[in-house]
């Protein structure tokens, strides 16, 4: 399959037939670019996915990474939760997680020597699962930016 690179300004969609999770539209993009920030946002997450975030932080694919969780995720997902927050005790520079009410699927990051700034938002949680859905990867520093400021903006049910 021949490598198409990621431009600016430039929105891709997609729909799948399901067994497809958010963390593929990352892969996209990290196929093409290490990341100097992300961050994601998702009602739930498997601990395979908390794995595969960790070790892209720990092999410097991404250097730092917030995650925006929902409401239900520390109790209903116990034992991902507290993977994630050992993750940040591991990590202490790693960034933050917040707690909130929170359904969206959004993925926001950038790469500030190679100027890259991208969005993806989807209908996909961090998990895989049987359904159809869509999604987007929006390559432009605005959207960037709107979700930055957005989840900047967060004050974590836990703080």
């Amino acid at each position: 399959m021949k490598h198409v690179p990621l431009m600016d300004k430039t929105t891709y969609n997609f729909i799948t037939a399901g067994d497809v999770d958010s963390l593929t539209y990352l892969k996209i993009v990290l196929n093409q670019h290490n990341l100097d920030y992300c961050l994601l946002s998702t009602w739930c997450m498997a601990a395979e996915d908390i794995l595969q975030v960790e070790e892209w932080f720990e092999v410097g694919r991404i250097k730092k990474v917030d995650m925006y969780l929902g409401e239900i995720f520390p109790n209903s997902y116990k034992i991902e939760y507290g993977m994630v927050k050992d993750f940040y005790k591991k990590h202490p520079t790693a960034g933050r997680v917040a707690i909130f009410r929170n359904h969206s699927k959004i993925y926001a990051g950038c790469n500030y020597r190679e100027f890259f700034f991208f969005g993806i938002q989807t209908s996909a949680n961090i998990n895989t699962n049987p359904r159809t859905e869509q999604g987007s990867i929006t390559i432009d520093k605005g959207i960037f930016d709107f979700y930055k400021e957005y989840f900047d903006g967060i004050k974590s049910f836990e703080s």
